[in-house]
């Protein structure tokens, strides 16, 4: 320590001494060089990550008539043709959901400097170009973290029964990109969605969460339906894995991975939402992975059997996730056709009719290299319903796996499960290269 001291005095030295820092203009003592120099040699250097700060979009001109909360700071601006009785009703839903999440404490939006004519959280239910969702109008100075100014932006022509989702979602999502704009995009729509679910009993504005159970190969996030909105399912799980009805395992983990950028281009975008959420679940003694598992495993049930998840029997039936294959022979193979992208999953069904009572069966699974994978036989009784659960441990560098299996006497169908856990936490802000494929081989034991 006393060798660092020593050398950052002879350098202070030198700069004050020197004739450019005495002829710096207002600074005859070279003071700033001096600070500089110290700072450059002490201070610590970010090394991780950086992600662009959030383009600053200009807001709606067009607006005709704006309304201000008497309750909140909120304002709704319309655009011409848009009846006082849709305004009401926008504000009603826009007061609700600032209310209801300011419960669960979620912060309020950073104010936005009178931007919108006043200080409030402004939504704009405007003809534009912009998409119905949050927009920012930079980046503000005053905050210890990174945070953002942003306003709010739904359709006029939005269907009377979807405002209260759409107005929730799109306040969510305001109030997000105020709150973390170094987080993707699609953490912002999948927790808006949520969120939505949360307050409405309705995943966001969209029908992401239907898109994503159909095409249950897809990512959850990055590359998620719905531009990462069809993510929502998955913190609908979490949530109700980890919180003891309060919500809040989300809103901390999106409180963990909040970050302060000083200095240098951009913003510091580590640790993101996924490493926050992984270290969350290990906190809880859990592991994020057997939680991936486990969700691929229980959505299958949506519309289907009975099950002790309220989660899933909450959701519509009409999402459902489709089985890849059916077999109906032993021995058999399937490959698949489609290759998982990191935590997506494929399900393939065995019919009771290629076994006969009293048989055991035996299952390989052999997935293409460079990631782990998930693998899970789950026998139905004749409404679907599950009867017994065998998995193997997650696979290493060799992505083989086997299943013994000995059958129920009730079982009529069984249903293989299996995920791509990727070799890496993903990545919302960069493209995953880690879909793969892999094929299912089924046989009696002995054969």
């Amino acid at each position: 320590m006393a060798r660092m001291k020593s050398k950052v005095v002879v350098l202070t030295l030198a700069i004050a001494s020197s004739p450019a820092g005495a002829q710096a203009e207002g600074d005859l003592l070279g003071a700033d060089d001096i600070a500089e120099a110290i700072v450059a040699m002490t201070g610590p250097v970010w090394t991780g990550p950086r992600i662009p700060a959030p383009m600053e979009v200009m807001r709606p001109s067009d607006a005709s008539i704006t309304i201000r909360s008497a309750t909140a700071l909120l304002a709704v601006h319309g655009g011409p043709g848009v009846a006082p009785e849709t305004m009401g009703r926008v504000m009603a839903a826009l007061e609700y959901a600032s209310s209801q999440l300011e419960t669960m404490n979620w912060p309020s939006p950073v104010p936005d400097a009178d931007l919108g004519g006043g200080p409030e959280l402004d939504l704009y239910l405007t003809p534009t170009r912009l998409p119905s969702a949050a927009h920012s109008d930079g980046m503000v100075w005053w905050t210890y973290l990174d945070r953002a100014t942003a306003f709010a932006v739904i359709d006029p022509e939005t269907p009377n029964q979807s405002i209260e989702a759409c107005v929730t979602a799109a306040y969510a999502e305001a109030l997000l990109l105020s709150m973390d704009p170094a987080e993707a995009r699609a953490w912002r729509r999948a927790t808006a969605a949520w969120l939505t679910w949360v307050l409405t009993g309705r995943f966001g504005c969209e029908d992401a969460v239907w898109e994503q159970q159909a095409q249950p190969q897809r990512s959850w996030v990055r590359g998620g339906a719905g531009v990462g909105a069809g993510g929502a399912l998955l913190l609908a799980y979490l949530s109700a894995r980890h919180d003891d009805d309060d919500s809040r395992f989300v809103r901390n983990a999106w409180e963990l991975s909040s970050q302060r950028t000083w200095e240098g281009e951009g913003l510091r975008a580590e640790p993101d939402l996924w490493a926050a959420v992984e270290t969350s679940v290990e906190r809880s003694g859990d592991r994020l992975l057997d939680n991936i598992e486990e969700l691929a495993v229980l959505r299958w049930f949506v519309g289907r059997g009975k099950t002790e998840s309220s989660l899933i029997a909450s959701i519509d039936s009409d999402a459902q996730v489709p089985a890849l294959r059916h077999l109906k022979r032993l021995p058999t193979r399937a490959s698949t056709s489609i290759a998982l992208s990191p935590f997506g999953s494929a399900y393939v069904i065995l019919e009771g009719s290629a076994w006969t009572p009293g048989e055991s069966l035996r299952a390989w699974m052999r997935g293409e290299y460079g990631v782990r994978w998930s693998f899970v036989a789950v026998q139905l009784d004749e409404n679907g319903t599950e009867l017994r659960r065998l998995a193997t441990p997650h696979t290493g560098p060799t992505p083989t796996a086997y299943l013994p299996i000995e059958l129920d006497s009730r079982a009529r169908q069984l249903l293989f499960v299996v995920t791509n856990l990727s070799n890496r936490l993903p990545d919302a802000d960069e493209p995953d290269v880690n879909q793969r494929s892999f094929e299912l081989i089924v046989d009696r034991t002995g054969n």
